[in-house]
């Protein structure tokens, strides 16, 4: 190969950055540099992660959180050679109106889910948190709100439907992307605790449910407003596991029956029932953006160069 050819493969000369693919395996490798070496940085400073497991979560989540920012904020402009706002970050009236429609549309889902199992006696409801009133729980609930309602929610939209999934729709075509995408989001999720084949399934819907909010709105901002609700109102709220893991929560009661219906100790995203939820989700959410622009659209083309 020649060096013009080696050049080619490397490098698009039309849009004069990196093709796709590198960019992508150049962010990757930013965001896990930047995130092992913040490990690094307070295991020598402060000697580790606190044990305290509300802290062990928002430390850690605040450190991933801190990667993915920083790096999409310099693969965006010095890899993909465009801006924040295009990327779907554009703040305004719509944004705060489709963050709070995602927020409630998820609330409204972890509330079916729970009040389905619940008559159909698949919980064990026990009662309230008796520690509910003690300014541990209130400080945990606190920690817990940021790190599960704002932390993860940020992150893991801006690098899996902002970065990732933006790159590869232009290196590979919107379909493609979708698919890999979805069964990436799925396959992350499939080393948590108590995961197996079914909840890792439903996480693939969960990732279509999560990118649909950028295809519908061009935006992520609806993305963020679900992400953030489903896992604080699953874990905190309602007392479920969140993806595999505990939490303090407000309620508390215990599956009964068979995995395939509770979920079990991985939580509703294991469970069928939430199959049906997530599909009349998509539709309120095809209802909700049926006016605004779509990534194939002019308008957003316009927007995105």
């Amino acid at each position: 190969m020649n060096r013009d050819g080696l050049k080619r493969l490397f490098f698009n000369e039309g849009e004069s950055r990196l093709r796709a693919g590198w960019r992508i395996l150049l962010f990757m490798a930013i965001l896990m540099s930047i995130a092992f070496g913040l490990q690094f940085l307070i295991k020598i400073t402060f000697g580790g992660i606190p044990e305290d497991v509300t802290l062990k979560g928002l430390v850690g989540t605040t450190m991933v959180a801190f990667a993915g920012t920083t790096t999409t904020i310099l693969g965006r402009r010095f890899l993909d050679k465009k801006t924040l706002v295009s990327f779907g970050l554009k703040l305004d009236g719509q944004a705060v109106k489709d963050w709070l429609f995602g927020f409630f549309l998820s609330a409204l889902m972890v509330a079916g889910v729970f009040f389905i199992q619940l008559g159909a006696g698949l919980l064990e409801f026990e009662g309230f948190n008796p520690e509910l009133n003690t300014g541990v729980f209130i400080r945990d609930f606190f920690l817990m709100f940021v790190t599960y309602c704002i932390l993860v929610a940020w992150w893991e939209e801006l690098v899996f439907r902002g970065y990732l999934l933006q790159n590869m729709m232009d290196g590979m075509g919107k379909l493609w992307a979708v698919i890999i995408s979805c069964l990436l989001y799925g396959l992350v999720h499939a080393i948590n605790p108590n995961a197996g084949v079914l909840s890792s399934t439903i996480i693939v819907l969960f990732g279509y449910l999560r990118l649909y909010g950028y295809l519908g709105t061009s935006q992520l901002w609806l993305s963020m407003g679900m992400h953030a609700a489903w896992n604080f109102f699953q874990g905190p709220v309602f007392g479920f596991a969140a993806s595999g893991f505990e939490t303090r929560t407000i309620l508390i009661h215990s599956p009964v029956g068979p995995d395939l219906l509770t979920g079990g100790d991985f939580g509703p995203e294991g469970s069928v029932i939430t199959i049906p939820i997530v599909l009349l989700a998509l539709v309120a959410m095809r209802w909700w953006s049926r006016d605004q622009p779509k990534i194939h659209d002019p308008e957003f083309r316009r927007s995105a160069n």
